[in-house]
């Protein structure tokens, strides 16, 4: 298994709302492709943080819906409606061991 992590920072409740509304939309784009097992999206309670975990069967599959995946996020104005970059991270999820360590790093450059 692979799991795909990004944290959202929205601006605020309306950046959120609207943020929350192309999850559906984000998931069936995903649902489309070989290998793709459930798009997993939390929200902070009492924050501006959007969780989204994508849950894939390998590597391999997740990176052939790269293409989809950054046309679909291209159609978003991310700095007009997040505060600083997108957060992500990946990792392969192993049968052996009950534990799966995730590194999150930023994705894109905050504007200034």
């Amino acid at each position: 298994m692979y799991v795909q992590v990004a944290l959202h920072h929205p601006k605020g409740p309306n950046e959120k709302s609207y943020f929350m509304s192309l999850m559906p939309r984000f998931a069936e784009l995903q649902n489309d492709h070989k290998g793709f097992k459930r798009l997993v999206v939390g929200e902070v309670e009492d924050e501006n943080i959007i969780t989204l975990t994508g849950i894939w069967e390998t590597e391999e599959d997740f990176k052939s819906a790269l293409g989809d995946i950054r046309k679909f996020l291209a159609t978003i104005d991310f700095p007009s409606i997040q505060d600083g970059p997108t957060r992500s991270g990946f990792s392969g999820v192993s049968e052996d061991s009950p534990l799966t360590t995730v590194k999150v790093s930023p994705v894109l450059r905050a504007r200034a």
